[in-house]
């Protein structure tokens, strides 16, 4: 079976779930932290992926990872996915889940390269703008690339805005170069 047909119908019954417990805020947040978790934590996949290791001591694992313990809603899907031997599955289940949450509640990722840090201002006018125009809640990531020499590149969905002065000096090369020298 598809690896992503499963996930998908695993993040929708997730999803639908924790929206029927009122929970789909504090689910969201507790997803995020376990994908991090599983991303950095070699041990954790090692632990959930272990076929000796039983489903109660799988998930004692994930509640540690938690200063307070997970909402029912978590617990019982970890649970679920336990029980049905699903655990190879599940970091592409909460990707789904992540997506899925953002869709319904209308959030858009974004990131914005610069040169050099820019002030949380400038990033909330973006934010602002950029969600105005989406008609959605926008989270910006920053990075900061010298290389750019001035500028920002700014990326949203399939949107790029390559402002940078290094796009315009590669650009500039380019049209420099392709015409021949003319000698007058």
């Amino acid at each position: 079976m598809d690896t992503g047909l499963i996930a998908s119908r695993y993040a929708q019954a997730f999803a639908e779930y924790a929206a029927s417990r009122d929970e789909e805020s504090r689910t969201y947040e507790e997803v995020r932290m376990l994908i991090a978790a599983y991303r950095s934590d070699r041990t954790l996949r090692d632990v959930l992926l272990s076929p000796v290791l039983s489903a109660e001591a799988k998930l004692d694992v994930v509640r540690r990872l938690f200063p307070r313990s997970p909402g029912a809603s978590l617990e019982g899907f970890l649970r679920l996915v336990l029980r049905h031997r699903r655990e190879q599955y599940l970091y592409f289940m909460l990707h789904s889940y992540t997506e899925l949450y953002k869709r319904r509640h209308h959030i858009r990722d974004a990131l914005l390269i610069t040169a050099s840090p820019v002030d949380d201002h400038f990033v909330e006018r973006l934010c602002r703008t950029a969600g105005n125009r989406t008609h959605s809640e926008v989270h910006i990531r920053r990075e900061v690339r010298p290389e750019l020499i001035g500028g920002f590149v700014f990326r949203m969905d399939d949107v790029l805005i390559d402002a940078s002065i290094a796009a315009q000096l590669k650009l500039l090369r380019r049209k420099l170069g392709s015409k021949p020298n003319r000698i007058v």
